[in-house]
């Protein structure tokens, strides 16, 4: 029998938090590449990511390995790969902040691009950590992926909409970018979501649809993490086409609230049906 929701909690804290992560310093690489937002705001997001994947590391080193999943027990030795690959994504972090801070344009580009890789191949790590016993690792992929897209995509946005204060005459352009982002993030978990719906199991799609999991899965899976997540995405967009930094700032938290409320109960459906929601 799987494990209870609230002893899976921390698996799903840990996985969003790594998403989180990673999501949001490809997000801000790219919106610096096309937009040009500076070397202060993407080594500040490294460092905050470099927090972000602290807090990680601390719930990540005592996950039990004996966790019963929906297809069994998480092995103690690719649970300990992850971790050490959550170490050196931390360690690639800090260096792309340092480089940010001091080194040329050139080579803070090229260690920015070694943190993204090494942030891609954790996210994969711990596809391959937790997918035997959620049904194999492609489909853990199908989940982590798109969650890591919106999540990074959500906060990058938040801390742009701050950056405005520190740089008050920084185009609009980059803001509407990131929420351009999200919006392709968005659409690549919903067309993903309704892939799996289809080709899941009848059993576990009743579970889901109409049976026990129901209320969570509509109320919040769907209802925050896709259609009020959306909503806020237009409301964003609208106040950045405006330049009106506060009210978008101001949309740009709920949003992350959203997409968070949305992604961990995602996670922990998957834990306890299979289905990579």
């Amino acid at each position: 029998m799987h494990a209870s929701l609230p002893t899976l909690a921390p698996i799903a804290g840990f996985l969003v938090l790594l998403e989180l992560a990673a999501g949001t310093v490809a997000a801000a690489y790219l919106i610096d590449a096309i937009g040009h937002v500076g070397r202060g705001f993407v080594g500040t997001t490294a460092v905050i990511c470099a927090i972000v994947m602290g807090a990680a590391l601390l719930i990540g080193v005592n996950l039990p390995t004996d966790t019963q999943l929906v297809d069994g027990s998480l092995s103690q030795a690719p649970v300990s790969g992850l971790i050490h690959w959550c170490l050196g994504f931390t360690g690639a972090l800090l260096a792309f902040a340092f480089f940010c801070a001091v080194g040329t344009d050139a080579a803070r580009r090229v260690v920015g691009a070694a943190t993204l890789v090494t942030g891609a191949v954790t996210i994969a790590e711990a596809a391959t950590a937790f997918g035997p016993a959620l049904g194999g690792a492609a489909a853990a992929a199908v989940t982590f992926v798109p969650a890591t897209l919106v999540e990074g995509g959500a906060l990058a946005g938040m801390l742009l909409g701050h950056w405005y204060l520190v740089s008050p005459n920084l185009s609009f352009r980059p803001l509407r970018q990131v929420i351009n982002i999200v919006f392709a993030s968005l659409a690549v978990e919903s067309v993903t979501l309704a892939l799996v719906l289809g080709l899941t199991s009848s059993s576990t799609r009743d579970q889901l649809l109409t049976g026990q999991y129901a209320v969570p899965f509509w109320l919040l899976v769907i209802g925050s993490g896709i259609v009020f997540t959306g909503g806020i995405l237009l409301l964003t967009r609208h106040f950045a086409r405006i330049r009106a930094n506060q009210p978008a700032t101001a949309m740009l938290y709920a949003l992350i609230i959203s997409v968070v409320m949305g992604v961990v109960p995602a996670h922990l459906l998957y834990f306890v049906t299979g289905a990579p929601v």
